[in-house]
């Protein structure tokens, strides 16, 4: 039986639930961010700058999967199963944010003792993210999406700092990711679904 994409409407439809999981994620991020602008004069916070790029580069990652999933209407394989790994990339994203993003109890943050308490269960969870990501596009369209180098490059930032203690790693590693954000909004996410395999 040959396969055939999704209409617009079925795509809707499929889409619709992981759009609202992503959403959830970007609620937990501003929830936290408004409590923090309310709270700041009172607020004896101690920064870390590794930290904090890496809490925007977290909120970018929300904002980057929901315009990244428009390459999946064409989607030709889809299943009760490959629904489920559509949904599990949202789900994966969503743990990662609420695992960096601190709540904000009593007046005082150590921001770099939050980030070392969480760093190998978000940095896992990211791990995980990046290799759902890396199989998304067989899973669902059946061959790799043209991102997949740049992919494997979030995956050893990823790793890296999952893997050492190291405070000059973990910048390394974050100011890496950043780097190759930038290639992948310059190369692939300026148009809605540029990510998508490119076909002739």
């Amino acid at each position: 039986m040959e396969s055939t994409s999704l209409d617009i409407r079925a795509f809707a439809f499929i889409i619709s639930l992981a759009a609202v999981i992503n959403g959830l994620g970007i609620v937990r991020w501003l929830t936290v961010l408004s409590e923090y602008l309310v709270q700041k004069r009172n607020l004896d916070l101690q920064h870390y700058w590794v930290f904090s790029l890496l809490t925007v580069f977290q909120f970018l990652l929300h904002i980057l999967m929901w315009w990244s999933m428009w390459a999946f209407r064409d989607a030709t394989n889809v299943n009760f199963l490959t629904y489920l790994y559509l949904l599990a990339g949202p789900i994966i994203l969503f743990l990662g944010t609420s695992a960096l993003i601190p709540n904000i109890e009593g007046n005082r943050l150590d921001v770099q003792g939050h980030f070392s308490e969480v760093r190998p269960l978000y940095s896992t969870v990211l791990v995980l993210l990046w290799i759902w990501a890396l199989f998304a596009g067989p899973v669902m369209r059946g061959a790799l999406a043209p991102t997949a180098p740049l992919l494997l490059l979030f995956l050893a930032a990823a790793v890296l700092l999952r893997v050492t203690t190291s405070h000059r790693a973990h910048a390394v590693a974050v100011v890496f990711s950043w780097l190759v954000v930038v290639a992948f909004i310059a190369m692939f996410a300026m148009q809605l679904g540029g990510n998508a395999i490119q076909t002739g």
